[in-house]
């Protein structure tokens, strides 16, 4: 009766987690899918950037199945929460450094795992062991190898697991509104192993692990000089528009960062005098970036005539939408953001408390809203209002999206000098990146 009750909640919770991001990331763009939404079982394995958002996209991206996911024992500490988390399909993983229960007790966790993967049932693992905003992957840990083997192991390697490693790329990570990558790599059975680890497997377990740390680091934006990481995101931020044009590897946008980022990296690193002079240039940039009232991540590419002209007529069209948006969904919008994001030092929670207190507090709201209207008015314009709600917030979003980028576009205009300063640099990492 438990399992029933608790796919139904599953079930219910999922249609308002999917609307949830959807209204959290105005594109979530997803390659390779297709090459292991029909294969069963399925060990997932990505970097882990964003809490527990990360496994949330999963589930978004995911359709057609219901993983489960591998998350840190100390969010289960109390009862209530353990019942709700394993509602949403949440396993506990024991480490040393959370000091919450035995690393001993994984020994169940996994056979646990290896009981769903009996089912067919698909599991996510974030074998970094950790998360973090930095655009880089950290080192691997080998709990994806050992669960993966093992489980293989005990089945006398029939059970045809499969290791389906996807990268993440955040646009802006704690931000509303903003591109959400989710690229998949190739898969790959557990069984390509099986010889090796019946000969050595601490090999076999090494061999994969190398592996899905290189698929991982294939599918997202990994900037590999990690001693100059500050200078090579800023080179990143600087470079985002025209990196597909100098890319060999057009794939996505994460593509061919990461490729020409890594491409200057190898050219700077055998150079310190020019490193050092390009650091001054583009710190000195983002500081008068700073000064002329310009976010980090505006857009430096610059907008022509006839495309400012469209822009301003649809911010001009979504101005009343907008305000309409900001005055009804005022009372949540301040309980999300200055009752609970105010209050969370950690950024790197942001995006995903918005998404899961949105996923309750909206639907609650806008049934207020409804019945408030109902009785006092009538129930169809009630219904109808409700349901119209999401749209207005959505022309709302991307009212906020194109100002904010006219508003970049008209600072640019003003600003001679910062454009100077990015054309100068821009030419200057050209060379490096095709040469």
């Amino acid at each position: 009766m438990y399992k029933i009750i608790r796919s139904l909640i599953y079930s219910f919770i999922r249609v308002f987690l999917n609307v949830s991001l959807s209204f959290s990331y105005r594109n979530i763009i997803v390659t390779g899918y297709e090459k292991v939404k029909k294969r069963k079982p399925v060990l997932f394995v990505s970097n882990h950037q964003n809490t527990f958002m990360d496994g949330l996209v999963l589930v978004k991206v995911a359709k057609n199945i219901n993983p489960n996911i591998l998350v840190r024992a100390d969010i289960f500490q109390s009862k209530w929460a353990a019942i709700a988390l394993d509602i949403i399909r949440l396993i506990p993983i024991y480490r040393k450094k959370d000091k919450v229960g035995s690393v001993a007790q994984n020994s169940e966790i996994f056979k646990k795992c290896i009981d769903l993967f009996k089912e067919g049932k698909p599991i996510l693992i974030f074998p970094e062991g950790n998360h973090d905003i930095k655009r880089f992957l950290r080192p691997i840990k080998k709990g994806a190898a050992r669960l993966a083997f093992q489980a293989e192991e005990e089945n006398d390697f029939n059970l045809k697991l499969t290791a389906a490693p996807f990268g993440l790329e955040y646009e802006n990570h704690p931000q509303r509104w903003y591109d959400l990558h989710v690229h998949f790599a190739e898969p790959f059975l557990i069984d390509d192993y099986g010889e090796l680890y019946n000969k050595n497997p601490l090999e076999a377990q090494s061999q994969f692990t190398n592996r899905i740390r290189e698929e991982i680091s294939a599918e997202m934006v990994d900037i590999k000089w990690k001693e100059e990481y500050e200078f090579m995101e800023d080179v990143r931020q600087l470079i985002k528009p025209y990196a597909v044009d100098w890319a060999k590897n057009k794939k996505s946008i994460v593509h061919a960062e990461t490729e020409v980022i890594n491409h200057i990296a190898g050219q700077l690193k055998e150079d310190e005098p020019k490193t050092n002079s390009l650091k001054e240039k583009l710190s000195a940039y983002f500081r008068d970036v700073q000064k002329a009232g310009l976010s980090y991540d505006y857009n430096i590419k610059k907008i022509g005539l006839f495309q400012s002209i469209i822009k301003s007529i649809g911010v001009v069209i979504g101005a009343p939408f907008w305000l309409l948006a900001k005055l009804i969904n005022f009372i949540p919008e301040y309980i999300i953001e200055r009752k609970v994001i105010d209050n969370v030092k950690d950024i790197t929670w942001h995006i995903s408390l918005r998404a899961g207190i949105s996923i309750f507090l909206y639907p609650i709201f806008y049934l207020i809203i409804f019945l408030i209207l109902g009785f006092s008015i009538d129930w169809l314009i009630a219904g109808i209002a409700v349901f119209s709600l999401p749209l207005i917030s959505v022309v709302m979003y991307e009212t906020e999206y194109h100002f904010k980028r006219l508003k970049s576009a008209f600072i640019l205009s003003k600003n001679k000098s910062l454009n100077q300063q990015e054309s100068e640099l821009v030419n200057e990492f050209k060379k490096l990146a095709l040469g």
